[in-house]
């Protein structure tokens, strides 16, 4: 008997060994979720993989997915050690799992000394600049790092007349696509990653630059005082914290120096109306929900932050969140604290206390905050700032 069904319903062996093949569109979508440490090994699959992890294209749809989820970037001291180190920080674990302690990485690849740096200038699109320097020959030096795909560039921008007291910041130029990198001391200087050239920027305010500058939209910005240049104390082993005498300075002193990376041209910005009286201690820049942000202590009692809601237009500032230290937990009065993250739906701020050197999670919706405890031991922080991971080339 021939249990066979009829040859209408066989289907033809053909079908049965032919392979599925996605559209390139598809693979394209599908691996631009991934991680850069699996796309490194996608790579290797076949030779129409790797050309399309390889594409300008896809490297900038990938980073366009990637700064949905950023991470913190940290660099450390372990105690009673000079060696630097660059540690991520999942701000998702930060977010989801406030009170679970966090372990900073030890791995000696993340180590700055054995790459002739001491620290790191900024952070932007998955690549670090890191700089070092030689007070022998008063020589600087950049190196530009992307940890993801474990790619380093050559030092570049060599400077012959380095001092002890400056600040770098790093951004990208979205009109040429071009890394550039901020290097101020009485006056400014930029250095763009391609040319290997530095240039002196003309009629650049001569003021007292209180903290690193932040980068947004092709755009450095620093938190200056103008006229101000001999009677402060500025204390790097208390975390880099600005002290001044307040009876010498006036809120009129207090400006924003906004550089366009594009025209390599300056402008000044005025700070919130609401902002009436001179802190006691460095009050700071930064960006959250991709504006600019002012915060400063009132009275060593409060925290405020403004927000610019449209960038440049100095009408635009709102108070996004006016916060009770003693929330906050501070170990004591003198804390000077810095926003990190705001969570998408604002109901959740992560802040680092510049002299406590830890940052505390707020849930703004319960009022409950959570001190991030670290496995390490005691360590001192020297930067923290935001990161993506990215394929973006380093040279």
């Amino acid at each position: 008997m021939n249990l066979s069904p009829p040859k209408s319903q066989q289907r033809p062996s053909s079908l049965e060994s032919s392979p599925i093949i996605l559209p390139d569109e598809i693979i394209t979508e599908l691996l631009s979720f991934l991680p850069v440490k699996s796309l490194m090994r996608m790579k290797c699959v076949c030779k129409s993989w790797k050309i399309i992890i390889s594409n300008s294209s896809f490297v900038e749809l990938h980073l366009h997915r990637s700064t949905r989820n950023p991470q913190l970037t940290m660099v450390y001291l372990p105690e009673d050690t000079d060696k630097a180190f660059v540690s991520p920080i999942s701000l998702s674990h930060l977010l989801e799992s406030p009170s679970k302690p966090i372990t900073l990485t030890d791995d000696p690849y993340y180590l700055l000394n054995d790459k002739d740096c001491c620290s790191v200038a900024g952070s932007c699109n998955g690549l670090l600049c890191l700089y070092g320097c030689s007070d022998k020959s008063r020589e600087m030096w950049l190196r530009f790092w992307n940890p993801a795909t474990r790619t380093i560039s050559d030092k570049l921008g060599h400077s012959p007349d380095a001092v002890s007291s400056y600040q770098m910041e790093f951004g990208y130029d979205n009109s040429t696509d071009t890394y550039k990198v901020v290097y101020l001391h009485k006056g400014a200087r930029v250095f763009s990653l391609g040319d290997n050239v530095w240039r002196n920027i003309e009629s650049f305010p001569i003021s007292y630059y209180l903290n690193n500058g932040v980068h947004l939209r092709g755009s450095v910005n620093w938190l200056a005082i103008h006229n101000y240049m001999d009677d402060y104390d500025y204390d790097d082993d208390d975390g880099g914290v600005f002290y001044y005498d307040c009876q010498y300075i006036t809120i009129e002193q207090f400006k924003i120096v906004s550089l366009d990376l594009g025209t390599e041209t300056c402008k000044e910005l005025l700070l919130p109306r609401g902002f009436d009286e001179v802190p006691s201690f460095e009050p700071s820049l930064c960006v959250l929900m991709d504006c600019i942000c002012f915060s400063h202590l009132v009275k060593k009692t409060h925290l405020v932050i403004w927000q610019m809601m449209d960038y440049g237009v100095e009408e635009s500032w709102t108070q996004l969140l006016k916060i009770n230290l003693q929330i906050l937990k501070p170990i004591d009065e003198w804390s000077a604290w810095v926003p990190l993250h705001l969570s998408k739906n604002y109901d959740t701020l992560i802040l680092e206390n510049k002299v406590d050197d830890v940052t505390v999670v707020y849930n703004l919706r319960d009022g409950s905050v959570e001190k991030t405890i670290i496995t390490n031991g005691e360590c001192s922080w020297i930067y923290i700032k935001k990161y993506v991971e990215s394929l973006v080339l380093c040279h």
